[in-house]
């Protein structure tokens, strides 16, 4: 695995303006993608295809790095997580700074697997509860990843957070439907996550999800009666 390690599904665009969606774009998991990834201004930005930064946003695959989400953070003398530009500018709106060096060693042991995780977990417990680049906690990396989505139960059975908030305004609920990952919604539904919950720009899960196609999600969300808006 490569420093910077496989990219996370991204799933909308996490930034406090609603996108509209355009000409259909569809990932290979069938979530579609609502944004433009061949608008002149993606590539000004990002890149043109297959020349995006690993650690940053590809807007063509729908995915991100560890500077963007799950990296390693900067902190200052005291321990406390240094908060400024994001990278890439991705999220207007200041952040947990990327340290580099990749994703954080939870962000990969999620991607790993359950094995991985549990001796993570018992060697340092705290890690339960960290904030990584985007603000994301461990719950909401579950949210990005098909594989990392089937340890949410574990997660929360040791405490984990189901209402954290990133600096994109967006809960573990939120990341999930906007991926399409059924087993970990239903996970944090049966938890206690509100259904309803409302992002900074004030989307709902349901509202992402039918966005996104995310039927799996949809169908899930509505049985516990989400709304739309």
């Amino acid at each position: 695995m490569s420093s910077a390690g496989p990219p996370l599904q991204k799933g909308r665009t996490g930034t406090t303006e609603t996108p509209k969606c355009s000409r259909a774009q569809y990932r290979m998991d069938g979530v579609r993608i609502c944004h433009d990834p061949y608008s002149p201004d993606m590539a000004s930005k990002y890149g043109n295809p297959g020349e995006t930064d690993v650690e940053g946003f590809d807007p063509y695959m729908d995915t991100v790095g560890p500077g963007i989400y799950g990296g390693r953070v900067q902190r200052d003398s005291t321990g406390k997580i240094i908060v400024g530009r994001q990278y890439q500018n991705h999220n207007p709106f200041p952040g947990p700074v990327y340290a580099g060096g990749g994703y954080t060693d939870i962000s990969r042991a999620l991607l790993r697997g359950e094995g991985s995780l549990r001796a993570l977990l018992n060697e340092q417990p705290e890690l339960i509860k960290e904030i990584s680049t985007g603000g994301a906690t461990p719950l909401h990396i579950c949210g990005m990843n098909g594989k990392a989505q089937n340890w949410t139960e574990f997660l929360i059975s040791l405490g984990a957070d189901v209402e954290a908030v990133d600096t994109y305004g967006y809960r573990p609920l939120h990341r999930m439907a906007s991926n399409n990952l059924h087993v970990g919604a239903e996970a944090l539904l049966r938890a206690g996550s509100d259904p309803n919950a409302l992002t900074y720009s004030g989307e709902t899960p349901l509202g992402i999800a039918l966005a996104s196609e995310a039927h799996g999600v949809v169908k899930i969300l509505k049985a516990y009666g989400a709304q739309a808006s």
